[in-house]
């Protein structure tokens, strides 16, 4: 298998979940940054990344021992400097490449983590690949090491995000359908967070 990094971003303010920190929310027991952390361990995808800010509540309150934890001081300005964070951990560890989940979605399971990772070592040559159910790209993406410069670099990014690059004409995108809608369940508010738990636990 590849050496891949596993990513979390969990540095948003949460402000639409009224504050409350969206990595501690739970979901069947277990709170949201667990569970991604769980979920890639259980894919056989290591290292896995948190990148937080003043993550000393989180790290107070969750289980993070099988995880490094990287503090982003800059996440005021956008979730891109949590994946360019996780882009120079990648990097530094010489990592084939990298899945990005967002703390926002924390249903995604392992099953589709392992459907990725097995896609992008069955075809080495690509560079981003989308879990997708019924043609709808959904969550963890991987980017490979070599869109790692494009991530860290590309103007395009500025405005778009890490969606610049899964869209550009040169960067070589395929599909994995898996057939699992958990991979669409962002949770931003908190009637978001009460609908995911009725529909999937």
């Amino acid at each position: 298998m590849p050496n891949l990094l596993g990513l979390i971003t969990a540095a948003g303010a949460s402000t639409r979940m009224g504050g409350f920190p969206k990595p501690l929310l739970t979901v069947d027991g277990q709170r949201f940054v667990e569970r991604l952390i769980e979920q890639y361990e259980r894919a056989g995808v290591e290292p896995v990344v948190v990148v937080g800010y003043e993550a000393d509540e989180v790290r107070a309150r969750a289980e993070l021992s099988a995880a490094t934890v990287i503090e982003n001081d800059r996440y005021e300005e956008g979730m891109l400097t949590s994946v360019r964070a996780g882009v120079r951990e990648a990097r530094s560890r010489d990592a084939d490449g990298l899945l990005l989940a967002p703390v926002d979605y924390p249903l995604i399971p392992a099953e589709v983590v392992r459907s990725v990772a097995e896609a992008f070592a069955a075809d080495r040559e690509t560079d981003v690949i989308q879990p997708t159910t019924d043609g709808e790209p959904g969550h963890p993406p991987l980017f490979a090491a070599s869109t790692f410069d494009a991530l860290l670099n590309d103007p395009a990014t500025e405005d778009r995000g890490a969606r610049a690059v899964v869209y550009a004409d040169d960067t070589d995108t395929r599909e994995v359908d898996v057939d699992d809608e958990r991979i669409f369940v962002d949770v931003d508010t908190p009637a978001e967070y009460w609908a995911a738990v009725k529909t999937y636990t």
